[in-house]
């Protein structure tokens, strides 16, 4: 059965709120698994992609998008920021044709289908991400994983460019959907069973 992608994208974006909101006030400092970002840069990176994306379904060119990533995006309120973002991506990708237009991304021209799958991808990861940094539950929805999973082609693609790592260790067959999203995003969990 087809996972909607909007679905897959409400889900997502669910995880990775739920982690916003255990971030206490002494734990914007903390590691990540990005291992360039701590979680005040996971979060802005969150947030401001939220923006970027909404900028992209809406006409603005690479450059315009490129210039948001050395900006603010918490303010006073970053979950009140992450929810706002969301909403707005959410009603952008609902748009007429939204799915059909073409965006200039800075890594190339995509459809807005395929911004949808690479959103969901990045929500996702990084909700794990998250909870990961706060030692909380890391288990992720099971259809947003799995919608970004069809649609990981484009993290070869964003490879690339750098976006994502390189796995750093074979997968065992037996490994679950969420494990083999993690390892094609070059994520390490090492100690953990796959």
């Amino acid at each position: 059965m087809a996972i909607d992608g909007l679905i897959a994208f409400g889900r997502a974006s669910t995880e990775f709120e739920s982690r916003l909101r255990l971030v206490a006030a002494d734990a914007w400092a903390r590691p990540t698994p990005c291992t360039e970002w701590d979680v005040y840069a996971l979060v802005n990176h969150v947030i401001g992609g939220n923006r970027r994306y909404t900028m992209l379904l809406h006409g603005a060119l690479a450059q315009a998008v490129s210039r948001t990533r050395t900006e603010d995006h918490l303010g006073d309120d970053p979950i009140g920021s992450f929810a706002v973002t969301a909403g707005e991506l959410s009603a952008a990708f609902r748009e007429t044709d939204a799915m059909t237009r073409t965006a200039h991304h800075p890594l190339g021209d995509r459809s807005g289908a395929e911004l949808l799958g690479m959103r969901v991808i990045d929500l996702t990861v990084h909700a794990w991400d998250l909870a990961r940094a706060l030692g909380t539950d890391d288990t992720i929805d099971p259809e947003a994983v799995t919608y970004a999973l069809v649609n990981s082609e484009s993290i070869e693609r964003g490879r690339k460019h750098g976006s994502f790592a390189n796995p750093t260790a074979a997968l065992p067959s037996q490994a679950s959907a969420q494990a083999r999203l993690l390892h094609l995003s070059g994520r390490s969990i090492e100690g953990d069973r796959w």
